[in-house]
């Protein structure tokens, strides 16, 4: 019988050995908790501004938006600074595929007449996002998969 329960205590010591260590505590919810509340924000000064009018350079409520001046906005309402054009915001911003696109990633458009200036919107989810259209219009909602922005969709970035 002895044999039998020094076996039993080495089975349950060999299994206590190989438990993984605890976790750090709040580290990973803290940083998760930071980037989904800075998604909000994001999101909800976007939402703020729809109806607003369109403004080159514009980047503020009071003057109104570009569409690269909305998005240096609402990121810096989130206490997140981005470059302020829409290019600079392409070439900078993390790579996010279409199947991964979250609330407050970016989505980014090309002229197909040769322009190299790049129009960016702010991802809304199922598909919408938010964007300063351009000169006479208003910050306004569209789909990613209206012709249009089919043919012109050149990436989504993220700077959370």
């Amino acid at each position: 019988m002895c044999a039998f329960f020094s076996c039993a205590s080495h089975k349950r010591a060999a299994y206590e050995h190989h438990m993984p260590p605890d976790l750090p505590q709040h580290q990973p919810y803290d940083s998760f908790n930071k980037q989904l509340s800075q998604r909000k924000i994001i999101a909800q000064y976007a939402i703020n501004s729809l109806g607003m009018p369109y403004k080159w350079g514009g980047q503020s409520p009071e003057t109104g938006f570009d569409c690269s001046g909305l998005i240096v906005y609402t990121h810096q309402m989130a206490d997140i600074i981005i470059p302020r054009t829409a290019n600079a915001q392409f070439e900078n911003g993390r790579v996010i595929t279409l199947q991964n696109l979250q609330i407050a990633d970016l989505v980014f458009f090309k002229d197909l007449r040769g322009n190299k200036d790049y129009h960016v919107g702010i991802y809304m989810g199922d598909g919408r996002f938010i964007h300063a259209p351009g000169r006479g219009r208003n910050i306004t909602y569209d789909f990613l998969n209206a012709p249009y922005f089919i043919d012109h969709f050149i990436g989504a970035r993220s700077y959370l």
